[in-house]
């Protein structure tokens, strides 16, 4: 059962993905009429309806050659990299579940494990905001009030299932649901107010502003669903995958306009995915490596403001928040 359901949320992401694809380009629309989720799919060159068996993920781009049926309008690569890579995500939380495992072990067979089933939904949900969010950053430079409000709302309720953004204290006279509702507040909290910060330190020193509200919003949500710890840590990877990776297209010729919101959603990822092991190096691993090097601190610190400073040289940018 456990590779069916692999299989099964991979092919639920391909759809998902599908969906988001939606969400991605009408929500750029300036015309509100084209801005609502409802109704069906048109094709962007004439507004044609799409039929079903022409938007089935991925399977449909490659069968038409990239081009639209109705009119031979070429279908951007964008539509099936959104499916695989949702499909990806959902894999991913289907077999290494952050959570715990969703089939388990029962006498005479395996079982699905609701409380864990529940748990895959909202991570699910979670992961199809960052990638919509992501994806719309790339071409706006803007974070849409209408994905990040919600996501943020949605994350604080989801910090009523206990455990999902971690327990703010060990405290057994208080119910665990308050416990996991205080750390999701904690984690909208501490990650917007982080960033807010860093926000405000960066278009201090620059005299423009350094990066948009929008991602103040984005880190909120993110510390919503996933804890304040997870939040700190996003931010840290955040500036370093866009350090490195905003330079890296620098290098390539790719001009230094980037958007903070794609790697603030990586680093989410790898937090929601990795958190343990990467705790346990930071907190463990490195603080017995600093005891026989001194110097070790300093080379952290330098390495996260070197990376920060870097971030903020390439999103120097006239960006309007969401």
């Amino acid at each position: 059962m456990g590779t069916v359901f692999e299989v099964g949320a991979a092919l639920l992401g391909a759809c998902v993905g599908s969906f988001l694809n939606v969400v991605i380009w009408r929500l750029q629309q300036e015309d509100p009429r084209r801005r609502s989720l409802g109704g069906r799919s048109h094709c962007p060159h004439c507004g044609a309806l799409i039929r079903w068996f022409d938007n089935v993920p991925v399977l449909s781009w490659l069968l038409l050659r990239a081009r639209a049926r109705c009119c031979g309008g070429r279908i951007a690569v964008r539509y099936p990299t959104v499916e695989l890579l949702t499909a990806g995500l959902f894999w991913l939380l289907a077999a290494w579940p952050p959570f715990g495992s969703v089939v388990v072990a029962v006498p005479g067979g395996e079982a699905i494990d609701l409380t864990a089933a529940a748990a895959f939904a909202l991570h699910a949900l979670f992961l199809s905001f960052l990638v919509a969010l992501s994806f719309i950053d790339f071409d706006t430079q803007l974070l849409p009030d209408v994905m990040t409000k919600p996501g943020m709302a949605i994350g604080l309720l989801a910090g009523l299932w206990p455990g999902l953004a971690g327990v703010l204290s060990n405290d057994p006279s208080t119910s665990v649901a308050l416990r996991s509702l205080l750390a999701s507040l904690a984690g909208l909290l501490v990650g917007g107010g982080v960033t807010w910060l860093i926000r405000a330190v960066g278009s201090a020193v620059f005299r423009r502003e350094a990066m948009g509200f929008g991602d103040v919003k984005l880190m909120g949500m993110i510390g919503a669903f996933l804890g304040w710890q997870a939040a700190l840590l996003t931010m840290f990877l955040g500036c370093v995958f866009g350090a490195v990776l905003g330079s890296v297209g620098a290098l390539a010729g790719r001009g230094t306009v980037i958007p903070f919101g794609p790697y603030l959603a990586i680093g989410a990822v790898v937090a929601m995915f990795a958190r343990g092991p990467i705790l346990h190096f930071l907190f463990t691993t490195w603080p017995e490596w600093q005891r026989s090097n001194p110097t070790a601190p300093l080379w952290l610190a330098g390495f996260a403001v070197l990376s920060l400073f870097a971030l903020f040289v390439l999103v120097r940018r006239g960006r309007r928040s969401g």
